[in-house]
C-alpha cells in the first residue's frame, strides 16, 4: 500500500490522494485498507517510522563505530546518503507532509531530535577525549550539521538532481572541517 500511494503521489499531491485511490492501485479494498491504517497519514507515518530507523542506523557508525573520526564520519555519512536515496521519494513527501499535518510534523521533528541529540552527546564525549574543539557548542553544532544535511538530501536526492556520490562529497569536508579542525585538515578528510 506504501509503494502505491507513493506512486500516486508522485503524479500529484499526498494532500489530495483518497483511501479509494490508495486501496485500488494496491489491489486492496477499502475495507482492508482500514485493517491497518487508520488513514493515509498513519501510512505515511508507519512507512517514514521504518526508514528512520535504517537512517539511525547508519549514522550510528559514526557515534559508536571504529577507527580514525574521519573515517567514521564518512561511514556515516554514506550510510544516511545511501538510504535516503533510496527512500527519496517517501522521505520527500513526507518533509512536504510535515508542512501541513501536524501528527506528520511531530514525527519529522521527533526524529530530527532524535539525530540531534545523539549527535551533540557524541560531539561531547569527543571533546572529553580532545577531538573536537570544546569552541563548539554541541547541541547547535549538532542542529547545523544535521538540517545541513537534511536539506541536501531533500533538494539533491529527493529531486534527483545529484548521485548520493556527490552528495557524499559535498557533505564529508564540511563535517570533518566542522568538527575535526586543527585534529584532520580540512583539505585531508582522513587522517594520515
Amino acid at each position: 500500500m506504501i509503494s502505491s500511494a507513493l506512486k500516486l503521489a508522485d503524479k500529484g499531491s499526498f494532500r489530495d490522494l483518497t483511501i479509494d485511490q490508495i486501496a485500488r492501485t494496491a489491489k486492496v479494498s477499502r475495507p482492508a485498507f482500514y485493517t491497518h491504517f487508520s488513514d493515509k497519514e498513519e501510512l505515511l507515518l508507519a512507512a517514514v517510522g521504518d526508514v528512520s530507523e535504517e537512517l539511525y542506523e547508519m549514522a550510528d557508525r559514526w557515534w559508536h563505530g571504529v577507527g580514525p573520526p574521519a573515517q567514521r564520519v564518512r561511514q556515516a555519512i554514506e550510510g544516511v546518503v545511501s538510504v535516503y536515496a533510496g527512500d527519496a521519494r517517501l522521505l520527500r513527501i513526507a518533509a512536504e507532509v510535515a508542512t501541513y499535518d501536524e501528527e506528520v510534523r511531530i514525527l519529522w521533528l521527533d526524529i530530527a531530535e532524535r539525530f540531534i541529540e545523539a549527535t551533540a552527546d557524541h560531539i561531547r564525549s569527543e571533546q572529553d577525549v580532545g577531538l573536537i574543539p570544546r569552541a563548539l557548542h554541541p547541541r547547535a553544532t549538532a542542529e547545523a550539521l544535521y538540517w545541513m544535511a537534511e536539506r541536501c538530501c531533500y533538494i539533491y536526492l529527493g529531486r534527483g538532481e545529484r548521485t548520493p556520490k556527490q552528495v557524499v562529497q559535498a557533505l564529508m569536508p564540511v563535517w570533518v572541517a566542522a568538527l575535526y579542525p586543527g585534529v584532520i585538515p580540512a583539505g585531508r578528510p582522513s587522517p594520515r
